[in-house]
């Protein structure tokens, strides 16, 4: 089989990807029809290119994945110049949370379709959440008087460059549908402290930065606005839901919701 450039930026996608995508994601990032993709994956999964689960495991997913097989990430690692058995790479995905990934991607694709159809905005930086579990960081914030360690692991890190702006962006992926009223010891005083945090200047060198929160009803987003309120998160956390994101909506439509505001906003909205 030989491989061509448009295979060798799938395989290239899957890893950039935290080393997994979707069949209807591989499909809407480089082919034109289903039947385009179903037979390139095929050959690809044929040749040991790719791997996808079987039939037992694909009865428990929500959709057909792929992920690097050991023929795939020789590729990879050549094009990084790096030996096999030095390169890490994903070599299964992690089951018990598949779906979470998956909305993960669609994010991130949805936000790159956007930047690819505006002039003057660029998707300057994407840090998957495989590099934060790897080398989290460790802050210290208060809640109740009391101390509290946690490591920050962010669903993933980007920066946009809108000209003579460079916005930063910590992402929160929730697929909870019941109310959390832990929300804001675990996610909202935890996030701010991060910002605010040595360890944050360090990683990236800046202190600013905003929280994306993306929920699945507004019940529940509501819930989470309402602590934010009480952990004074103003202009830091932004909240919307999964079925306003699209890449049409995610920078410029008003779908994002702040306490600070009485209305939502845009992604990109600046004050």
């Amino acid at each position: 089989m030989r491989l061509t450039e448009r295979d060798q930026h799938i395989l290239e996608a899957i890893h950039a990807f935290d080393g997994m995508l979707s069949f209807s994601q591989i499909q809407r990032k480089f082919f034109t029809s289903k039947s385009q993709a179903e037979t390139r994956l095929k050959f690809l999964y044929q040749h040991r290119y790719v791997n996808r689960p079987n039939l037992e495991q694909r009865r428990r997913l929500p959709a057909m994945i792929y992920w690097l097989d050991r023929r795939g990430a020789e590729i990879i690692a050549s094009l990084n110049s790096i030996p096999l058995q030095e390169f890490t790479w994903r070599k299964e995905p992690r089951w018990f949370q598949v779906e979470h990934d998956l909305a993960i991607n669609d994010f991130r694709i949805d936000l790159e379709a956007s930047c690819q159809s505006e002039s003057g905005i660029t998707l300057e930086t994407w840090i998957p959440e495989s590099e934060f579990w790897a080398y989290p960081d460790k802050i210290i914030y208060t809640y109740n008087s009391n101390q509290i360690k946690r490591n920050i692991r962010p669903d993933g890190f980007f920066t946009l460059t809108t000209g003579e702006h460079r916005l930063r962006y910590l992402l929160e992926i929730d697929r909870s549908t019941e109310d959390n009223p832990r929300f804001l010891r675990e996610k909202i005083l935890p996030g701010l402290a991060y910002l605010k945090s040595k360890a944050y200047e360090e990683r990236f060198n800046y202190r600013s930065g905003r929280w994306l929160v993306v929920t699945t009803g507004m019940r529940r987003m509501q819930n989470m606005l309402s602590q934010a309120r009480k952990g004074e998160a103003k202009g830091l956390f932004y909240f919307t839901t999964f079925e306003k994101i699209n890449s049409h909506t995610i920078l410029h439509a008003p779908i994002w919701y702040r306490i600070d505001r009485v209305e939502p906003v845009p992604l990109l909205f600046l004050d």
